[in-house]
């Protein structure tokens, strides 16, 4: 997100106007500053999509640094016709907590500068599913939530108890969060909720606390039209370079095994009660607990998407689909190595034998020991270039043609430890390519199916990622 937070003009900046459309004829062009929209300010895309429904729009514009009025009248359901460089117009909102488990505060110097953004923007949460404390809204961005009935958010609770969650949170003051939920309720704006786990601080009966809390803001529970709809549990992320915060314990398998079993009665109490699971473990839990993935039926509606939960089970239902449709030969031999984390070895590795059971494919899989931030680290997304340059040096079976997940850099092009995909090739010697987030994407990259003419990886499949949190 580097770029939405450098563009700060307040104003969104015009790339695009739709021939023909209302806004092309009135005027409109690339390269204006559209500021205000019936002199209500226009600093995000939520702005223009909220007040560009009226029948008579007046834009306010600026154009090479002139200001410029443009009224124009469009249909009750037509668009104006504008697209934008940025979503955002202004600077990302930032996060003034000190979490105990922030993930920003356990990262090393030299890396990509957007991975030090600590962002805590309501309008991402609603725009994109990241997750927000709402401990950091000014009223007049209060009342715009509740105004523009931005549904649904994406919320940090960690813990219902005040006290508690100051502490997880690292604030002076305490931070109710019920109340604010319930606002939103009220004003019909529903709230996924995450819990971010830290054995030790809101686990035991402060996490069965904060279950059965939230599970009383379920709209099933107050017979209202919207409130928590559901709650993520996920399990705690730290690196070696975890300096200067609160001691914390580490996940283990025992311990990942017994939360599952924990998280399972409530569920089952909550299905009863409520006519849903309402809470859910992130995959991650089961790759630590070592324990089977859950069935798809488990997933309901797969409400937590967002946070990463449910991907390998979706993974491998795509899987089975994309496997029924591969060819039985190839006409040219396809040799290729996958790269991924430990946390979705298992399933790469099944899908790279099923790969192979195609006459002419010879796929291996090299799985990367996150070294880079430390061996607590299991998933795709946190894979760095340093990584993959000295595990490839001694892996000798390492075909030409390399296929990174995408998830692992940033716009096709730079590694966390701000290593570009060019240098990894000139490193490496290697045909690095990327590849998108689902087995389909995997198979059409290989040219063992023909791209579909519309596909959008919506998911990130056959390699994960976790949200990062603070």
């Amino acid at each position: 997100m580097s770029e939405i937070f450098l563009k700060n003009v307040n104003a969104l900046i015009v790339s695009e106007v739709e021939p023909g459309s209302p806004a092309a004829k009135a005027g409109v062009r690339v390269g204006d500053y559209l500021r205000h929209i019936n002199d209500k300010p226009v600093i995000d895309i939520l702005d223009y999509r909220f007040h560009s429904t009226h029948h008579r729009l007046t834009l306010s514009l600026e154009r090479d640094g002139t200001p410029l009025n443009l009224t124009f009248r469009k249909g009750a359901e037509e668009d104006a016709g504008l697209s934008f460089e940025y979503d955002l117009g202004d600077k990302v909102h930032t996060c003034k907590n000190k979490c105990i488990f922030c993930f920003i505060h356990q990262q090393p110097k030299r890396m990509r500068k957007s991975l030090y953004l600590m962002d805590d923007d309501f309008r991402l949460s609603f725009m994109h599913g990241n997750y927000v404390t709402l401990t950091n809204i000014a009223p007049e961005e209060w009342a715009r939530i509740l105004e523009q009935r931005l549904s649904p958010l994406y919320v940090s609770v960690h813990a219902t108890d005040p006290e508690l969650r100051r502490q997880l949170l690292g604030r002076k003051e305490t931070t109710p969060i019920l109340p604010q939920i319930r606002e939103l309720a009220e004003n019909r704006i529903h709230v996924h909720a995450q819990i971010v786990l830290c054995p030790g601080w809101n686990d035991g009966d402060a996490l069965l606390e904060t279950l059965d809390s939230l599970a009383q803001e379920h709209p099933s529970a107050t017979g209202k039209r919207a409130g928590v709809d559901s709650v993520a549990v996920v399990p705690v992320g730290m690196t070696r370079f975890r300096e200067r915060l609160p001691l914390l314990d580490r996940v283990e398998r025992d311990y990942a095994r017994t939360m599952i079993a924990t998280v399972r009665k409530k569920e089952n109490e909550y299905a009863k009660r409520l006519g849903t699971r309402f809470v859910w473990l992130a995959d991650e839990w089961y790759h630590i607990a070592e324990l089977p993935y859950p069935s798809r039926t488990h997933y309901e509606e797969f409400p937590q998407l967002e946070d990463g939960i449910g991907t390998v089970r979706l993974f491998l239902e795509e899987a089975k689909r994309v496997s029924a449709k591969l060819p039985k030969r190839v006409p040219e031999p396809i040799n290729a190595t996958l790269i991924t984390a430990a946390m979705p070895a298992p399933i790469v590795r099944d899908f790279a034998s099923r790969l192979n059971e195609i006459e002419g494919v010879h796929i291996n899989v090299r799985v990367i020991e996150n070294r880079f931030f430390g061996g607590e680290i299991h998933i795709a997304g946190l894979i760095t270039a340093t990584d993959i340059i000295e595990q490839l040096d001694t892996f000798p079976e390492c075909h030409n043609t390399v296929y990174v997940p995408r998830i692992a850099v940033r716009d096709d092009m730079v590694f966390l430890d701000d290593i570009t995909v060019e240098e990894l090739r000139e490193r490496t010697g290697k045909d690095i390519r990327v590849v998108g987030h689902s087995p389909r994407a995997l198979v059409e990259a290989l040219g063992l199916l023909r791209p579909t003419k519309s596909r959008q990886d919506r998911l990130p499949a056959w390699i994960m990622e976790e949200s990062i949190v603070g």
